[in-house]
């Protein structure tokens, strides 16, 4: 057990940010720094003229058991503040979208569809990930990912410089031999792909038992 000494002397030692004396830039670095690893959303849309567009967001995570609701953190456009970005313009077109988990081996093609380029861009061509029809929304889905979940949009919460967007999921497909009859998954033979700060991923090869 630590000393009550020892207890201060961590305290003290301790580094402190104030988020109000930071830049966007800092701040947007440590929450990345913060909060990781994180899941990847490699969400897949199409415009109302039919454009497919591809990209991953890591700023992603469950919000709801029932409904089974996901939300997406989606910043502005790269260079364009003010702007929104491609997906969410096509899932404010079309009402759908495909939340894709990437696998440990799509790393480059999810990094190449980070890239960012103008709307009539097919970032499927661009990254080489397949797009195969979905059941139950007009958003293709990655056949390379591991699970896709195809998602209606419930909402989008404005807040700040970022737009969360909830979607209702509607249909999933996984690879197949990847969900065993009870619905788990072996993370050892099927690595999931991981965000880490910076340029940096990682896999979930690693596990620590409860």
């Amino acid at each position: 057990m630590t000393s009550q000494s020892g207890d201060r002397a961590s305290v003290a030692d301790r580094a402190r940010y104030d988020i109000g004396a930071m830049t966007e830039g800092d701040v947007y670095k440590l929450l990345s720094c913060a909060v990781q690893p994180r899941p990847i959303a490699w969400v897949s849309t199409v415009s109302a003229d039919g454009t497919r567009n591809l990209a991953p967001f890591s700023f992603f995570t469950v919000a709801s058991r029932n409904p089974a609701t996901l939300v997406i953190s989606i910043g502005e456009r790269i260079g364009s503040p003010g702007e929104p970005k491609d997906t969410l313009v096509n899932v404010r077109e079309t009402g759908n979208f495909v939340v894709n988990i990437p696998a440990a081996d799509t790393v480059e093609a999810v990094t190449a569809s980070f890239a960012t380029v103008e709307p009539d861009v097919d970032e499927f061509t661009l990254s080489g990930a397949t797009p195969i029809p979905s059941h139950s929304v007009s958003a293709p889905s990655v056949l390379e990912s591991l699970i896709s979940l195809e998602c209606e949009l419930l909402r989008e919460i404005d807040l700040g410089t970022d737009t969360l967007v909830l979607g209702t999921v509607t249909t999933v497909t996984s690879r197949p031999g990847l969900l065993s009859e009870s619905l788990h998954v072996d993370t050892l033979e099927h690595p999931f792909l991981g965000r880490l700060a910076g340029p940096f991923y990682t896999t979930s090869m690693n596990r620590v038992a409860q």
